[in-house]
């Protein structure tokens, strides 16, 4: 297949859209040998390797799988893993695996990616229908291509510490499309796309993977964050790692804390380093000093203010969900839109809640500070406000403020001086 300028702006336009940016960012066509596959750089110039494309590139569909890639590397953020064998392995199943279930009718369901690896061994963690049922890869790749809905997404960290396990040491280095760092004349890394036209080209990937996909479950989990990731111009990477925080700040705010402990053990389940030195000296143990997480959880309970103002009645459902993982830690539970009123925590289950209009924080201040609590959680729409004089209590009084936003507001001026502010779908499971 000929690889023309003209064809290329075609095809993106077909997906993204007639009046496309990334079609016209895209500015000539360059066969280069210097470059293993394809690779756009930051002045709109699409490099080939012809003995490449006369092999592997024979229709337009080849050609959007080979160009989608690409643009999806920068879009999940793959640049900042270390550009090794293992990291861009890791970075190229997920994009192939993104491609295949986001992008069907576009790819083909992935033929390239059919095409180019073998289906048994590692190369078949980068295509789908592979056959690695019986392999030490089989549940790694049941995550990347699941037969059913019930699939999990898979950060490119979560890939990489995986192979890392299961392939201590890398065979041959396999070929990948696109590129992953900057590699001279096959890298993007350095010279990548501007700014402006990145954030462009993000607006018209967000509104094509919105209309893409017809599936459930697992097809609609990823269509839901990737669309989340290109709004908030985030990688899926920097997302993930904001939700793990998120949780982290949850847990810790609740009493909940993971320490290291060590227990003896004839069996090496965790060993530390003093046995595995041993080991290479070859010396047995005979008793191993196992590392092992523990959970502890403090006793005191936390006070929970439920802002009942506006949409809550939305959000219980997960709320609820939410409070009762930590119910044997929370202290009491009130409602509050101009006034704060305790309930028992079995009426806010069956959604029994009264909603009103016009929120104020003042009437949460009033009642941290009259009961003497030194924390709380505070869950609200983040649509209130919170006086000076309010605020002044609440500085003297210096009690930690845990605020989790439910709705479309993303921060919340008012109590961020207290403590953390968090996302509600940051922090449930």
């Amino acid at each position: 297949m000929d690889i023309a300028l003209q064809t290329v702006r075609d095809i993106l336009r077909r997906s993204l859209g007639p009046d496309a940016f990334a079609a016209a960012f895209i500015e000539r066509i360059t066969p280069d040998l210097a470059v293993q596959t394809a690779c756009i750089d930051g002045n709109g110039e699409t490099r080939f390797n012809p003995d490449f494309a006369r092999r592997y590139i024979r229709t337009d569909v080849d050609l959007f799988c080979l160009l989608f890639h690409e643009l999806l590397h920068p879009a999940f953020g793959h640049f900042v893993h270390p550009d090794d064998d293992v990291a861009n392995l890791a970075c190229d199943a997920i994009i192939n695996s993104a491609i295949t279930h986001l992008f069907a009718e576009q790819s083909g369901s992935g033929s390239l990616f059919v095409r180019l690896y073998p289906e048994r061994g590692l190369p078949g963690l980068l295509r789908p229908a592979s056959e690695v049922r019986n392999s030490s890869y089989s549940a790694l790749y049941r995550d990347l291509y699941p037969q059913t809905h019930s699939g999990r997404i898979l950060s490119a960290g979560e890939v990489i510490q995986a192979l890392k396990v299961l392939t201590p040491e890398m065979p041959p280095k396999m070929l990948l499309l696109g590129s992953h760092a900057d590699r001279g004349s096959g890298g993007s890394a350095k010279n990548g796309i501007p700014a402006e036209s990145a954030a462009k080209i993000a607006n018209e990937l967000l509104q094509a993977v919105a209309q893409a996909g017809s599936g459930a479950g697992y097809c609609d989990c990823l269509q839901k964050l990737v669309i989340e990731v290109l709004k908030q111009k985030q990688t899926v990477r920097e997302e993930l790692l904001a939700r793990y925080a998120s949780r982290c700040v949850l847990g810790c705010f609740f009493g909940e804390k993971r320490t290291p402990r060590r227990i003896t053990s004839p069996f090496p389940v965790n060993p530390s380093r003093r046995d595995l030195v041993l080991l290479g000296a070859g010396l047995w143990p005979g008793l191993f000093r196992n590392r092992q997480i523990e959970h502890r959880r403090e006793n005191k309970g936390v006070p929970i203010f439920l802002d009942v103002s506006g949409s809550v009645n939305e959000h219980l459902p997960a709320i609820v969900g939410l409070l009762t993982h930590y119910r044997n830690r929370i202290r009491s539970v009130y409602l509050f839109s101009n006034a704060v009123r305790e309930v028992p925590f079995d009426m806010l289950c069956a959604g029994r809640l009264s909603t009103t209009y016009g929120t104020d924080f003042n009437c949460v201040a009033r009642a941290i500070s009259e009961r003497g609590y030194d924390r709380a959680v505070v869950l609200t729409d983040g649509y209130a406000s919170l006086d000076d004089d309010h605020a002044q209590l609440l500085g003297e009084d210096r009690p930690s403020i845990l605020t989790i936003l439910f709705g479309a507001k993303t921060d919340c001026p008012e109590l961020a001086p207290f403590g953390d502010v968090v996302q509600l779908a940051d922090v449930i499971e």
